[in-house]
């Protein structure tokens, strides 16, 4: 048994946590733990069949059986899990004891998996990260963006891969988190999540539930996996893993599920299963639909760095997008965008659009629309795209020809545009043959346009334009109100 072997990447379609009474998901309700027990005892088991040496304790596994169970990037987790567990019910300033028994094992599994409050797991992990101690420190808190990050990736199926760019995003993390505070307590750190990346803990919980029990969490309380990004490849965009679970793990539930397939479960009735309990029945009716993988629309080292090639590419998309924008000082802002993007002289968005900073520091600037203005057309209005409320300051400002980025009415120089569309396969096909269709009829259009080749004075064209009183003696000079 080794725990920390990362599996190929799957379309895991697990449901995303409650939108609005999960996001802060809680329930008076007590959730009986005692059927977990038996697969806890047989987990333990398996654990002692580890020991690389004949047990003189049975029924009791060492520190070093435990610990060696978890591998690579989930080495320092096993260490921190045994610490946990075997301090369950006693000070932190206990020395850590060198055996863990199956009756305290089984004891303190039980306590992580009736954990349905997001704020008794925010507790947990807190301590669990910290050591027993009753702040945060900032390397203590790198630690815990690391292995949240590569636990996330393990319940959701995906290989582990972290790069340079990753390190420094969890850095930015850590910077948000923190300020110029050198250690944090857990009220911070509850406040600084629920501000701007409120699921943090969503990976870890899930992939605890399933080591403990050896199944998957219950579909009706696993939180969102982080979804497939179509032909990816590690180190070609400026989408890196780290920041795709960043996202996932702040982003509102529509930018990760679709509509399209909802478990039609949810509309059912429910009083056909009178052993359905209340607290089972709130979560079933919060299910959402299944993870989206999300497409490549444009991406400006690909396509050019251009309004033209940038409107080409996004045009006739329908779904939420993602849009990463990445400009000088090592700045990265993510434009999350709950509805099609339009051009106009009204800026757009719903409730679900959010400005996000990414780095050098890890924020949610802006949440709730409209927020976008994208105007190719109204001379009154300054033409380009400009993110910020109506009222206020704009944050973020690309003039249309995009040769620079304005941040805070900075100038900056723009490096690149990338955008990802979150409404699947389906949503992309979509857009795909609406743009063929577009296609033809421009190819139509044109058949009828005049040409240069043509005979101008046998053209009929050119009757329809003299009876509306226009000048047309010569193909280059339309005047008369034209």
């Amino acid at each position: 048994m080794k725990m920390g072997q990362h599996h190929s990447h799957s379309s895991n379609s697990s449901p995303e946590n409650i939108p609005d009474i999960a996001t802060r998901r809680k329930s008076s309700t007590k959730i009986q733990t005692s059927a977990y027990v038996p697969a806890l005892e047989k987990l333990f088991q398996k654990l002692e069949l580890t020991a690389e040496s004949d047990n003189g304790h049975p029924g009791e596994l060492t520190r070093a059986t435990f610990e060696n169970v978890f591998h690579g990037p989930l080495q320092l987790f096993g260490k921190l899990l045994y610490r946990q567990m075997v301090t369950v019910g006693h000070h932190s300033t206990d020395k850590i004891k060198e055996r863990i028994t199956c009756e305290q094992f089984v004891k303190a599994g039980r306590e992580i998996l009736k954990m349905f409050d997001e704020t008794d797991q925010h507790k947990y992990y807190f301590k669990l990260f910290a050591e027993g101690k009753d702040h945060l420190t900032q390397a203590d808190a790198l630690t815990m963006v690391n292995i949240s990050y590569a636990l996330t990736l393990s319940s959701s199926m995906i290989p582990y891969v972290k790069g340079a760019k990753d390190d420094k995003v969890f850095e930015s993390v850590v910077q948000s988190m923190f300020g110029m505070k050198t250690e944090i307590n857990f009220h911070d750190m509850e406040k600084w999540m629920d501000q701007h990346c409120s699921n943090m803990f969503c990976g870890v919980h899930n992939w605890v539930h399933t080591i403990l029990t050896g199944s998957k969490m219950p579909t009706e309380l696993e939180a969102a996996p982080v979804p497939m990004l179509d032909k990816f490849t590690e180190g070609k965009h400026c989408m890196t893993m780290g920041m795709l679970w960043l996202l996932t793990a702040t982003l509102p539930y529509r930018y990760t599920h679709t509509e399209k397939d909802t478990d039609p479960s949810l509309h059912a009735s429910t009083t056909k299963n009178p052993l359905l309990t209340s607290y089972q029945f709130l979560m079933k009716l919060a299910r959402l639909s299944r993870c989206q993988s999300w497409t490549t629309l444009y991406d400006s080292d690909d396509h050019g760095l251009s309004m033209n090639r940038f409107t080409h590419h996004i045009s006739s998309y329908k779904d939420p997008t993602i849009t990463l924008l990445s400009f000088e000082g090592r700045n990265i802002y993510c434009v999350a965008e709950d509805v099609p993007w339009r051009e106009g002289s009204q800026k757009f968005g719903g409730d679900d659009t959010q400005l996000i900073q990414i780095s050098p520091v890890y924020r949610v600037v802006k949440a709730k629309g409209p927020m976008v203005l994208w105007n190719m057309s109204d001379r009154n209005l300054p033409q380009g795209i400009y993110i910020g409320h109506t009222g206020k300051s704009n944050v973020i400002g690309i003039p249309a020809d995009f040769s620079t980025l304005q941040h805070y009415g900075v100038d900056c120089e723009l490096h690149r545009i990338e955008m990802w569309g979150c409404g699947g396969v389906e949503s992309y096909q979509a857009q795909q043959k609406q743009k063929h269709w577009e296609r033809k009829e421009v190819e139509k259009h044109q058949t009828r346009k005049l040409h240069l080749d043509t005979n101008w004075d046998e053209n009929p064209d050119k009757q329809l334009l003299s009876w509306g009183g226009i000048e047309v003696n010569h193909q280059y000079s339309r005047n008369g109100g034209m």
